[in-house]
């Protein structure tokens, strides 16, 4: 179904039948992950090549990029010439059907690849694994979990007396190497592996493949709930998107390096997985703080609309979340009223109405100044074009 699924929607793009927006908020997030605000390559501090690179993925970054930090230091302690690459693999825009922007995202990657002296490169994101697999058969590739089964874990990692119900991401369904390292790694730790009904090659999807928690949020939610409901045991997965899903869901949840890094599991194990506007923000936090420890280099300049400072209720955050719009979405919509004067005001509240189109998705804000920032009181977007008329 799933190749089925691929070939309809890169069959309804190629005759302009998709929705440019159906997939709009995924192929953002891809975008920031590829552009300046997260991208970075480098070989390790000294070294003028690497044989050896650490991709990450930009889920983990988003989800635990503290792990990211630990998992880097870790690889450089054993193994020899470690770079490093952040950024997105392009598997939003595979799932979404776009062909060019996946096969963009695929060639921006080997030109950076290849600036490292085409290393051998290790992936913490099993979806990564498989977009390079299938598409990049050239490059070398080797999963973070058969490294950290080879190498070692490290030597202050602490051991555990747990069971965990075992869920295998649905990219790792027919990499039976990995999965027998990840058991291998749970039984280092002391953790006593339950094994739910559809695992290994068998397993089920959290809903993040393909999309299906963008395009069908209640279909996505069903999904969820069905595989969290297989097991009363913890969950220990190796996806950070999976962990999240699951834990947003109620479903204490553990991501593999939880256990290697993380001295409270139980209050990790409960943590909500960041919202959309914190994912891009943990990225960019990453990447400044990489940069300063290991090149002490800094990060561009902000874009002008970053500063806005913005307050909302609990109740507004939720909506946020909710519609997928971001918190910089918010800012350019206020930042563009502010300096245009286009804006409707509330005769009764004083409240001010304002709308901006950054890229194919229209957003209005509710809002009034407070202090040296703004208060939000609503937000909502919609994919109409408004035709406005401009008097002289």
């Amino acid at each position: 179904m799933s190749l089925l699924c691929k070939s309809a929607r890169e069959t309804m793009v190629k005759q302009g039948h998709m929705p440019p927006s159906a997939h709009d908020f995924a192929l953002r997030d891809m975008q920031f992950s590829n552009s300046e605000a997260f991208a970075l390559t480098r070989n390790q501090p000294g070294k003028s090549e690497s044989q050896y690179a650490f991709f990450p993925g930009c889920q983990l970054s988003a989800s635990a990029p503290e792990q990211v930090d630990l998992v880097y230091a870790y690889l450089r302690s054993c193994l020899p010439s470690v770079g490093l690459m952040l950024r997105c693999c392009g598997a939003m825009a595979n799932w979404a059907g776009q062909k060019e922007l996946f096969r963009q995202a695929l060639d921006d990657f080997k030109m950076e690849y290849e600036k490292l002296g085409t290393p051998t490169v290790i992936l913490a994101c099993s979806s990564c694994y498989q977009v390079f697999k299938e598409n990049l058969p050239e490059i070398k590739i080797k999963s973070l979990w058969q490294v950290m089964d080879e190498a070692g874990l490290p030597r202050e990692t602490q051991k555990y007396s747990l069971t965990l119900a075992i869920h295998d991401p649905c990219s790792t369904r027919y990499e039976t190497q990995i999965q027998d390292s990840v058991r291998h790694l749970a039984s280092q730790l002391g953790i006593k592996v339950e094994e739910l009904p559809l695992n290994r090659g068998k397993t089920s999807c959290c809903s993040y493949g393909g999309d299906m928690w963008l395009s069908n949020r209640e279909i996505s939610n069903m999904v969820i709930d069905k595989r969290i409901s297989e097991s009363k045991n913890d969950y220990l997965t190796y996806c950070a998107m999976c962990r999240d899903f699951f834990a947003n869901h109620g479903k204490p949840s553990l991501h593999l390096l939880d256990l290697i890094f993380t001295q409270d599991v139980s209050a990790r194990s409960t943590r909500r997985g960041p919202g959309y506007s914190d994912r891009h923000e943990n990225r960019a936090r990453l990447k400044r703080k990489l940069l300063k420890d290991l090149s002490a280099e800094t990060m561009p300049e902000e874009k002008s609309y970053a500063s806005i400072h913005l307050t909302f209720s609990d109740e507004v955050e939720k909506q946020l979340e909710d519609r997928l719009i971001l918190v910089e979405d918010i800012q350019q919509v206020i930042e563009y009223a502010q300096k245009t004067g286009k804006r409707f005001k509330q005769p009764q509240s004083g409240r001010l109405l304002a709308h901006y189109k950054p890229t194919r998705v229209t957003y209005w804000v509710e809002y009034l100044p407070k202090g040296e920032g703004y208060e939000v009181f609503k937000a909502y977007s919609h994919r109409m074009e408004l035709g406005e008329e401009t008097k002289a």
